[in-house]
């Protein structure tokens, strides 16, 4: 929290807006981002000619990886079962006879041999055990029904991936070889040496997590009441636990998105949640049954990976990211949003962690039917009040009759258009415009969450002229919009080369029922939403999806924490591997059946780049790392990362002005900063579309910088110290990003005035919006009675 003073330089080490020269950017280097082009002119003519193929992924820039001189567990990328046929979903009949069959594929495996030596085990040792092993499974002796528990033989009937099945066989085969009881035979009848004997049990019981639960000690120590708000979007089931929140002395929020943490904040800190116990208004015509009301207003803080948002010192109330949570301060309630998320493959672990974490008296679960069961099965030992209260969807979903047919001259005012590539959102975005006359806003992943909330608020203007939203699956979590149906441009996601993923029942669900939410319409009258598809060939997936029950969540995601990853440090090999560090876990340890480490797949590029680059570094710098914002496979942006992280291992002191000097991110800000600012003038732009097009993809890219720098600020503000000037040069690029957004629409020429939220942030020049922004934040600290930099008075706009 930052509390404390900082120290800040005099002048900016950012350039501001200088004099435009068009002729000079005119002659500006190409970018090697690749998909720079909205959308590709072969597809963008299917669209016009009225047949609109399915989701299509044009064939991208090969990526520029980071090098990997280093043998970082390249043999084992894939499992002994990858090249196997697909492994079915076996019954409970059915596994004991597959666990027997299989073993002797998996134990004659090289790969799983290669696996034991990199754990410490010599090559003869391991060969031993492992045949000693294979004969015990297809002896029967460890499919006992007084083992089959213990070893944890059901995890072989829930649905497996590509790894799963080599993770429960190695776990089983750890657990076996690490018994007390099969010791003595292993010396005396096998000749195991007795330092691979004290080698496994050391690596067992570092990774051993049989009970979850027990690693949360002060959350034991309470009773705690859990309350899960189960239902479908647009129940109501958040409302309820949020009311909860509001009339508690001291609480919490946790929600996936730093976006919905600061809707909470906001809609705490200005009154706009009723307290329970006091009686709620309706609907009005022509508003939402949101207002704010200063009597119902409530003193909240925020606190995410990348911003804090502090009130005051004291204050009762909290809003969060899950990651972001406290297990060692106590509150009165405490609210989970999005619990079905506790199975997600890459954040799942968060949820894990609050749900067993929290210390709260009453603990509100908000989100899908599917997560009861696991949700009941991490608590069962622990002697928590689960309560499950059951929510049905307040307004109707008509899944329509018919399709657009690809006419997109069918799309009408409150549509929204779900798309999974950027290319397809600006071309569908531009297509649209082009047939009805109607503006769209855009909402997709690479986008910061501030420019996503106003898009957003440009959408739910019904005065901005913005009457239509087009967004990717992002589009389902994080975001209120007046949505009064939803379009799926496809009902497959693309995941790879070639590979092409339909969405899962849940997620369809979850996007549909954005479409017409409760208080979000003009009238008490205007509900109910709707949802249908482009193409006709999508529609019956569709509503098989709708139709479908919720299948219950199989398990739940635990992580990896820096006191687990350190001490299994000290038991691997000396300059073990970063990817052989992180994968022990899971290939040793045991968890119960209804946990499943998150995944790993995403970490391999973060782990060749510690192995090649920070071998040298600390185990907690390291593992730090492993969690930063890095989009790994977004080559602009990782070149950046790379040089701030080098200056940091090299002199401990970093600064983003001189990471970016190589790059043309300031070049390009300017640019467009110019192109603003003339528009705001009324003068004409001499930035053409296509420009401000390829300028979106880089300042997108340096936002995703400038989000890294601020993360690493939070956990060591001595060696990234610019963070005062780092914070202005992210509100001016996030002003720019929303314009050039506004300026991609045909409908809106650059001459043209622009109206709406932003109005105010295109006609005030720097210099006033500094000022303002100084003000505000002086005003704030003065109100927590903290100290105020010593050296505010200087900042990047003021040098203009």
């Amino acid at each position: 929290m930052r509390t404390g003073r900082r120290h800040r330089s005099k002048s900016s080490a950012f350039p501001v807006l200088e004099p435009f020269d068009a002729d000079k950017h005119s002659r500006r280097p190409r970018s090697d981002s690749d998909d720079v082009e909205p959308f590709p002119r072969k597809e963008r003519k299917s669209y016009l000619r009225g047949t609109l193929q399915h989701t299509r992924h044009p064939a991208a820039a090969p990526q520029k990886l980071l090098p990997s001189p280093l043998p970082t567990s390249s043999r084992k990328v894939h499992s002994p079962f990858d090249h196997h046929h697909k492994i079915p979903v076996l019954s409970e009949e059915e596994v004991v006879p597959f666990f027997e069959d299989r073993v002797t594929a998996w134990a004659t495996d090289p790969v799983v041999l290669d696996r034991l030596q990199d754990y410490g085990i010599p090559d003869l040792d391991g060969r031993k055990l492992l045949n000693a092993f294979e004969r015990e499974v297809r002896s029967g002796e460890l499919s006992k029904p007084t083992n089959y528990t213990s070893y944890g033989l059901q995890r072989f009937a829930q649905p497996h991936d590509r790894t799963s099945v080599d993770v429960i066989y190695s776990t089983i085969f750890f657990s076996w070889a690490s018994r007390p009881a099969n010791q003595e035979h292993f010396q005396n009848q096998l000749n195991i040496s007795p330092d691979t004997l004290y080698t496994i049990e050391r690596l067992m019981e570092t990774t051993d997590r049989w009970f979850p639960a027990d690693e949360f000690p002060e959350a034991r120590m309470i009773h705690r009441k859990i309350i899960m708000h189960v239902g479908p979007t647009n129940s109501g089931k958040t409302h309820h636990a949020l009311r909860a929140l509001a009339a508690a002395r001291t609480g919490v929020y946790a929600g996936p998105l730093r976006l919905l943490a600061h809707e909470i904040w906001e809609r705490l800190n200005t009154g706009q949640i009723v307290p329970l116990g006091v009686e709620e208004p309706a609907p009005t015509e022509g508003g939402s049954a949101r207002s704010r009301n200063p009597a119902y207003a409530r003193p909240c803080n925020m606190i995410t990976g990348e911003e804090q948002k502090i009130v005051g010192t004291n204050v009762p109330l909290l809003s969060s990211t899950v990651e972001m949570l406290s297990f060692v301060h106590g509150f009165d309630v405490a609210v989970i949003d999005e619990i079905q998320m506790i199975s997600d493959p890459d954040r799942g672990a968060g949820w894990t962690n609050a749900v067993l974490g929290i210390r709260a008296s009453e603990v509100h679960l908000c989100g899908e039917e599917t997560a009861v069961p696991v949700v009941q099965e991490l608590l069962k030992h622990t002697g928590d009040e689960v309560i499950v209260r059951r929510y049905e969807r307040l307004t109707p979903l008509v899944v329509e009759e018919e399709s657009l047919n690809g006419d997109l001259t069918k799309v009408r005012k409150g549509d929204c258009i779900v798309t999974f590539s950027r290319s397809n959102i600006f071309g569908l975005k531009r297509v649209v415009e082009e047939k009805t006359g109607m503006r769209c806003a855009v909402v997709y992943g690479r986008l910061p969450p501030e420019v996503r909330s106003e898009q957003a608020a440009l959408f739910n203007d019904p005065d901005s002229g913005y009457d239509v939203i087009i967004g990717s699956d992002a589009i389902g979590m994080g975001l209120n919009l007046r949505i009064k149906r939803v379009i799926f441009e496809a009902t497959a996601k693309y995941e790879g080369i070639g590979k092409m993923t339909r969405l899962s029942v849940s997620s369809v669900k979850q996007i549909a029922g954005r479409a017409g939410r409760y208080g979000q319409h003009q009238s008490p009258t205007d509900l109910g939403g709707f949802v249908t598809t482009i193409h006709p060939d999508d529609l019956p997936y569709l509503r098989e999806c709708i139709a479908q029950p919720y299948q219950s969540l199989p398990y739940a995601r635990v992580g990896l924490d820096k006191q687990l990853l350190g001490e299994l440090s000290s038991c691997l090999p000396p300059n073990s591997p970063m990817n052989t560090l992180l994968e022990a876990p899971m290939f040793i340890g045991r968890l119960p059946a209804y946990a499943r480490y998150a995944d790993k797949f995403h970490l391999t590029a973060a782990c060749t780049f510690i192995d090649y680059n920070w071998r040298d570094m600390s185990n907690e710098d390291r593992v730090l790392l492993l969690f930063a914002p890095v989009p790994w496979r977004d080559f602009d942006t990782t070149n950046v990362i790379k040089r701030l992280l080098l200056k940091h291992k090299t002199s401990m002191s970093v600064n983003l002005a001189h990471a970016i000097k190589s790059t043309n991110f300031m070049e390009t800000l300017q640019l467009m900063e110019g192109a603003m600012q003339a528009q705001a003038r009324g003068e004409p732009s001499k930035v053409s579309l296509s420009t401000t097009s390829k300028s979106l993809v880089q300042l997108e890219s340096f936002h995703k910088v400038i989000v890294f720098y601020v993360w690493m600020s939070f956990r060591n503000p001595v060696v990234y110290a610019d963070y005062d000037n780092v914070m202005e040069l992210k509100e001016r690029l996030e002003v720019v990003l929303n314009w050039c957004l506004l300026n991609l629409s045909k409908a809106l020429n650059f001459s043209q005035k622009v109206t709406g939220p932003l109005v105010s942030k295109l006609k005030v020049a720097h210099q006033t919006k500094h000022q303002l922004r100084k003000e505000s934040l002086l005003q704030r600290l003065d109100q927590a009675s903290l100290p105020p930099s010593a050296s505010l008075g200087s900042s990047i706009a003021t040098s203009s």
